[in-house]
């Protein structure tokens, strides 16, 4: 899990740092574009799909034997981003945060809260809370494992709760202000 965390706080932090949704348009990458971008695909397969210029090379490292590159994309939904790690010319890890550009509908409860236990589903999830009560933020995928996190907002009051979800099972889940 711990590898699989790194896009996903890189995807985050870009969030926070992203500017905001008046800036001049630039190229970007659509949640579309980056489905599209398998696990095992190259760079230059990457750059052919995501908007020219919509990845930026961040970091890069060729010691041992091994070469590591770390792209970054600018997201076509406001904070969004798209983060993409690969080993010797190949997708190893990838992630995104607010691609998907959905909004709760703010009917969440500390009553379903309480109902969604570790260990399960993401159906399971949306079935107790109900259609459109949880979205998901950023999700982060390599060849063996993945990770989810949605979050479900309360509006009358404001609370949300947070599930995270690894290879399609809950493992972490917190809230605040829920009632």
């Amino acid at each position: 899990m711990h590898l699989l965390a790194a896009p996903v706080v890189a995807a985050g932090l870009a969030f926070a740092a992203a500017p905001s949704a008046s800036a001049a348009t630039t190229a970007t990458i659509s949640k579309a574009e980056y489905d599209l971008i398998k696990i095992g695909t190259t760079t230059s397969k990457m750059h052919s799909i995501a908007d020219s210029g919509a990845c930026k090379l961040k970091s890069r490292d060729d010691s041992g034997g091994v070469s590591y590159r770390h792209y970054e994309c600018k997201g076509n939904k406001p904070y969004s981003s798209a983060s993409f790690d690969f080993v010797n010319g190949k997708l190893e890890i990838k992630g995104q945060a607010f691609l998907d550009g959905l909004k709760s509908n703010g009917k969440m409860t500390k009553a379903k809260y309480s109902k969604i236990k570790i260990g399960n589903t993401i159906g399971q999830m949306h079935e107790i809370a109900g259609k459109g009560t949880c979205v998901r933020v950023a999700q982060s995928q390599s060849r063996t494992d993945s990770i989810a996190i949605y979050d479900c907002e309360q509006a009358s009051t404001f609370g949300v709760a947070s599930f995270l979800f690894e290879n399609g099972k809950l493992t972490t889940r917190n809230q605040a202000g829920l009632r």
